[in-house]
């Protein structure tokens, strides 16, 4: 048996091995390499995006920080997107 990563754990070891600093739904080749670390299961691209954005909000993983304004996924209006970073540790 193979231990599969979390969306989340996908997400921060495809943004350490392709040195990404921020994860956001403009880079979705980013966010789509996480979700297939993953081994999830859904079938459409957007859904897939929004899975991994979602496990980065609800993750003790990441921090949201702050927001990018670009248009929506069908291209009619700009929105604010989050952008999610790694969270840092200061432990000794």
């Amino acid at each position: 048996m193979t231990d599969r990563l979390t969306i989340a754990e996908g997400l921060k070891q495809t943004m350490l091995d392709e040195g990404a600093k921020r994860a956001w739904a403009g880079d979705p080749d980013l966010l789509l390499a996480a979700y297939r670390k993953s081994g999830g299961r859904l079938v459409h691209p957007l859904n897939k995006i929004a899975a991994v954005l979602a496990a980065a909000r609800g993750s003790k993983l990441f921090e949201q920080k702050g927001y990018i304004k670009a248009c929506d996924s069908a291209g009619r209006r700009e929105i604010l997107h989050p952008v999610f970073t790694l969270k840092t540790t200061h432990e000794k």
